[in-house]
């Protein structure tokens, strides 16, 4: 009998290649030796103190060597790793003599750069979570202008559309056009009315905003004179820390901006007050860049919309209800 020495087929007598693995057969297979791959744990070093022992094993990690642990017994110290992963960290340490007593000098004159990758680890975490906070400070709070002009929109576009497609049935009943049976025209009357529906609701609903939007734009106009008089460029630039990271000084000084202005406008909904926190950090990062004051563009004064009174309510998300 022949035996493939890959997939241990055994196969008759006069077959010589395996048709599966396409290897040559042989008269009788040479039993393996088990081989003990479970891994088994290396004292790499043995550190001065926790410090360096927390700094190793960090390390260790950050270059994937998941393995890496501090363990302490006694008054004796060891960073240990499994031996599978003993290579890796000889690369990662050249010079170290595995087991060798570790101090912070030591440290370093192994890895002269084990800090920058430290800090560099850092802010890339730092930045991540910024761009993510600020984006979301950026959409927590939407003007009643803004609500005000997609509840419009969407209204009328109901309204259309469902013009449209009644002008549709009613012309496929004249016999203008001969599109539908007389159940499809059933069930388009019936969507195009909701859409009416819809439609009609949208633009009430778009109504008691633009009572809000009115309030919105008095006391925006009252925070945007108080905070040119009190939050000017001056005084960002005596809260801006130039050794400071760019969202160390944005958290600082956001949170200074919307507690002055929580402080003196405590009626008005938190959400609104880092809206306009937010905005003015960005307002002055824009005029930081430019040499002299002269050189920034004056904004001009817009004119919010007058809107006609009317004798209705806010809406429940009004910025400007009190608050507990």
């Amino acid at each position: 009998m022949a035996w493939c020495p890959k997939c241990k087929n055994e196969y008759r007598e006069g077959v010589t290649i395996c048709p599966d693995c396409e290897i040559e057969l042989v008269d009788e297979l040479v039993e393996e030796e088990e081989s003990d791959a479970e891994p088994k744990p290396v004292i790499l070093l043995e550190p001065e103190d926790n410090e360096v022992g927390e700094k190793v094993v960090n390390y260790l990690r950050l270059n994937g060597v998941v393995s890496g642990a501090l363990l302490s017994d006694e008054d004796k110290l060891a960073v240990i790793v499994a031996d599978l992963e003993l290579d890796i960290c000889e690369q990662l340490f050249p010079g170290l003599v595995v087991g060798e007593h570790v101090d912070i000098d030591r440290l370093y004159e192994l890895v002269p750069d084990i800090e920058d990758q430290f800090d560099e680890v850092e802010n890339e975490q730092a930045e991540k979570e910024f761009s993510e906070l600020r984006s979301e400070a950026s959409t927590v709070y939407v003007k009643k202008r803004d609500k005000y002009a997609d509840l419009k929109f969407s209204g009328y576009s109901f309204i259309g559309f469902g013009v449209i497609g009644l002008a549709i049935v009613a012309l496929n009943l004249a016999g203008i056009i001969n599109l539908f049976n007389i159940y499809s025209m059933i069930v388009m009357s019936l969507v195009f009315v909701i859409f009416f529906i819809i439609g009609f609701a949208t633009l009430h609903r778009a109504s008691l905003v633009k009572e809000s939007v009115a309030v919105e734009d008095e006391f925006t106009a009252q925070l945007e004179d108080w905070i040119k008089d009190n939050l000017g460029d001056e005084v960002i630039d005596e809260w801006y820390d130039e050794n400071k990271q760019d969202q160390e000084n944005y958290f600082e000084i956001h949170d200074r901006l919307c507690q002055m202005m929580q402080d003196e406008f405590p009626n008005i909904h938190p959400s609104y007050i880092e809206e306009l926190a937010e905005e003015r950090y960005n307002s002055y990062l824009e005029r930081s860049g430019f040499e002299s004051p002269e050189d920034v563009p004056v904004e001009e004064d817009v004119t919010p919309d007058v809107f006609e009174e009317e004798d209705i309510d806010a809406d429940d998300d009004n910025p400007f209800e009190e608050v507990d």
